[in-house]
Order: C-alpha cells, then structure tokens, then sequence
C-alpha cells in the first residue's frame, strides 16, 4: 500500500465515521434524517469499495448491489449471497474476557477447531461472493495452528481478511510475526481494553498488560522490516466503566505504536442472567431478574453516552420487552442480508451475537449453504423485522426478540 493509498484511507475512513455520527444522532427532523442516512450510506459504499477494490469482481458488486436493496426492502427471500462472513475458526479461548460467554464459562457448542480441509471446501462454496473475512467468533485464532494458511488461502482466493487476538497465544520466538505478515492477513485488532496493567486485568484477569503491548510492538517491527503494508493493525477498547477514565491514555499508546485505536460500545450479554452454565434457564422471578439485569448493567455500563446503545437504557428505565421486538426493531441490523456467521463445527447463524446453539440455521457441511441461507429459520428472522412471527415461527430463532442488537 502506497502512502497515498494509506492517507486516502484514513481520510475517508474519517468520513464514514462523521456521518455515521450525524446519522446517530436522533433528535434531527425526520426528513434531515433520511438525507444524513442516505449520506452515511454512500459514504461507507465509497469506503468498503475502495479498501476491497482488490478483491472486487463484477459478480461480487453485483451480488452487493443486490443484497444492499434487499436489505433496505427487508426480503424475507435472498438472491445472492451474504458478502461479508465470519468463519470461526475455533471456539477455544485462553482468557476470561468477564463480558464473554467464553469468557465467564458459559457451556455452548463442544470446543473445536475447524479443520482446513473443511474450511477449503467453505470458501470453495463462497469465494465468488465473499468480499470480507472474518476467521474470529467465540475462541481466539491464533490457537489454531493452520490459521496462517487458513488466512493466505483466502487471500490467494481473492477475500480481503481479519483477525482479532487477545494474542495470548501468539509466540514471538517461534517467528510467528513473519508467518503472520506472509499469510497476507489484512487487518488485525489486538484486544487490549485498557491502557495500564490495572484496567487490563479488570476485564482479562490474571493476563499482562505489559506483555502483550511487547507483542504488538514485535508483529509491527517485523511486519515493517519485511517492507509490508500488511497486516495493518488496530487496538480495540470496549468502552465500561471501569476503563472509561483511560480513553485519552488509550489513544496516546496507540499513537505511539502507529495503530489504530478503536472504541466501541459494550456488549453486556444480559441475555445470559437467567440461565445456568449449561445454559440452561434458571426460571428467576421477574423481579429479582431485573434486579439483577440492573446491577450488572450498572457495573458495566459507562457514564459516556456515546458508548451506551439505547435497549440497555430501555433495561434500566424498566421499558425493555423482548416481545415488542418481534416485528419491530429499534436498530437496523444488517446481519440477516449482509453477512453471516459459520462456526467450527459448520453450524450457521444469523450473527456474532448467537451463542446458544438451539439458534443454529443449519449445518454448511452437510447441506449447501444456499439452503440454509433462504432455510425457514432465515426468512423467519428477516421476517421479524416487518411482520411480528408466531410462536411457533418464532421458537430458537435469536432474531425474534432482538432490538436489533443481542443485548
């Protein structure tokens, strides 16, 4: 990458990031809106194009173009396929991230690793439309031995592709950072959430801040004595309260390192209060239910409004009914038409929130994923967003009760 193809990217990567935040902004006339949301749409068209435009073909804009419209006409029926995907490679983890299912030992799917063989015949299945990858979901990647050729076949095969590690896995002796740069991996984000030792342990306890800041610095020399613009690397700060305080501190270590910093609204998994560890229900009282939403909520929830999404507010304030989200939706999530998820196991779902396996579409490798994609389970999701899905229709399907993000 050239340092005018760099600077072009960072200009317009600012622009999506503006007009997402006028978008954002709610209390507009209906009409200035709509006219910002047009804006934003363009602008992240013109970004997504222009960072992939190396893995673009005309059957991809194509299928783009179609998916775009479908999604904005909510089709329950889907002509094309999902242009962005996250295959997991594994959903082992080494870290007790506290806001994870992983994390904080939640049984769902037995522990695995996709094998590269069927992770081949996956892409062989989707590399006419994959325009992004994503080989992260419920365990870290760099657990997996064959992630680097994992990644360097998709890239061989035309697919722009993404990691994110907590990197505790990641050897620099071993000389992993060369296998990282030659597997031609696009973007990496190094999870990190803090920037001292205290606020890093809060939310990985027991791991070293220090440590992984060291392994960073390593992949980033390495990747720059090679002469390789890839992988460009990012450091993500899930915004809590606990951290909030070091967002300045953050940006200055990210600065310093020459990566991006990124910060993101929490994802507080309240979902999960009323089940056990086998992810069984608990049946608590809906008092004592909401009690305990609140405390969580509160321990976790930051003071920063920017970094607060409306249903855990709709949760506080007591307004939150997971039954006036069938039908109605207060954010617009694109995951039913965009993209989708396929775990190690082959088990499809509708998005990175579904971590429950009662809410699997259906199994890639033993059907196409063409069935699954246009299955019952995936129309009656999408349906879900127009027209309110009868128990039956809406029975294990995750995006019946969903605002539009799994809270």
């Amino acid at each position: 990458m050239s340092t005018i193809d760099a600077s072009l990217n960072r200009h317009l990567a600012r622009i999506v990031a503006l007009t997402s935040q006028l978008k954002a902004d709610h209390r507009r006339p209906w009409g200035v809106a709509g006219v910002l949301g047009a804006l934003d749409f363009v602008a992240r068209g013109v970004f997504h194009v222009w960072r992939n435009r190396r893995y673009l073909s005309a059957i991809k804009l194509v299928n783009m173009a179609a998916i775009n419209i479908q999604f904005r006409l909510k089709t329950e029926r889907v002509i094309g396929r999902p242009y962005k995907m996250k295959i997991e490679s594994t959903n082992i983890c080494n870290t007790k991230c506290q806001l994870c299912p992983t994390g904080i030992g939640l049984q769902g799917r037995p522990k695995g690793k996709m094998t590269f063989e069927q992770y081949k015949k996956l892409i062989g299945q989707m590399r006419r439309y994959l325009v992004a990858l994503d080989l992260s979901m419920w365990g870290d990647p760099l657990i997996v031995p064959e992630i680097y050729d994992m990644i360097r076949y998709a890239h061989d095969r035309g697919i722009w592709t993404y990691i994110s590690s907590n990197l505790h896995a990641f050897k620099p002796g071993k000389g992993q950072a060369q296998e990282l740069v030659n597997s031609k991996l696009d973007l990496l984000t190094c999870s990190l959430h803090g920037a001292s030792q205290q606020t890093y342990e809060a939310y990985q306890p027991g791991k070293n801040f220090a440590e992984s800041v060291s392994k960073i610095r390593h992949i980033i020399e390495t990747r720059n004595r090679m002469g390789s613009a890839t992988p460009a690397v990012q450091l993500n700060f899930v915004v809590t309260r606990h951290n909030e305080h070091e967002k300045q501190a953050f940006q200055t270590l990210a600065d310093s390192l020459g990566c991006k910093a990124v910060f993101s609204a929490p994802a507080l998994n309240v979902r999960f209060l009323d089940r056990d560890k086998q992810l069984k229900p608990l049946g608590l009282a809906q008092d004592v239910l909401a009690k305990k939403a609140r405390q969580h909520i509160e321990q976790w929830l930051p003071k920063d409004e920017k970094y607060v999404i409306k249903p855990y507010k709709n949760i506080l304030n007591g307004s939150h009914r997971d039954e006036a989200y069938n039908g109605h939706k207060e954010m617009d999530c694109s995951w039913p038409w965009r993209q989708s998820v396929v775990n190690w196991d082959g088990q499809a779902v509708t998005c990175c929130g579904s971590f429950d396996p009662s809410e699997d579409m259906g199994n890639v490798f033993e059907q196409p994923f063409g069935k699954i994609w246009n299955g019952k389970k995936y129309r009656m999701a999408r349906r879900s967003f127009k027209r309110k899905l009868t128990s039956d229709q809406a029975k294990d399907n995750p995006c019946a009760t969903c605002p539009g993000f799994m809270v």
